[in-house]
Parts: structure tokens; C-alpha cells; sequence
């Protein structure tokens, strides 16, 4: 993996990957990385509140392996064990 260097507030997409990398400033205070850490505490709580169940619902759903069913024609007689 190749990281870019990004400007603060920049994002880039990775080629082929659908994530989104995000390298953060090195130059921050500790004091401005506290107040950013905080907000984005506040955003995911406000997030959760408001959408909790509807997440859970994704996250269950992605997770969810689905198994081809046999086809409809096909009975025990045509399984070879």
C-alpha cells in the first residue's frame, strides 16, 4: 500500500480499495488534537442516538454469508455421499 500525502481536510481514495485514507496534520497541539478527538466523540454519539438500531441492522446484514440453495429439480438421490 502506497500512502499520499494529504493535506488537512483532503481525503483520497486508495485505487481498487473503496476506503477512504485520512492522514491526519503533525503539527497539532495536543490541545487541537483533544478538540478534534472531542467532536468527533460528540458526532458518533449523536450518530448512535439517532441511528443505532438502523446500524445494527447493516452491520448484521453484511455479515450475513448466504448459501446457494440446490436447485429445485435436484433431490437426495443426486448427491454423491
Amino acid at each position: 500500500m502506497t500512502r499520499r500525502k494529504l493535506v488537512m481536510g483532503q481525503r483520497s481514495q486508495e485505487e481498487g480499495n473503496n476506503s477512504t485514507m485520512w492522514e491526519l496534520p503533525t503539527h497539532w497541539t495536543a490541545a487541537q488534537a483533544l478538540a478534534v478527538f472531542e467532536v468527533l466523540d460528540d458526532l458518533r454519539d449523536l450518530v448512535v442516538d439517532g441511528y443505532a438500531r438502523k446500524i445494527q441492522q447493516a452491520a448484521r446484514l453484511d455479515r450475513t454469508v448466504s448459501t446457494p440453495s440446490p436447485p429445485p429439480n435436484m433431490d437426495d438421490g443426486d448427491v454423491d455421499f
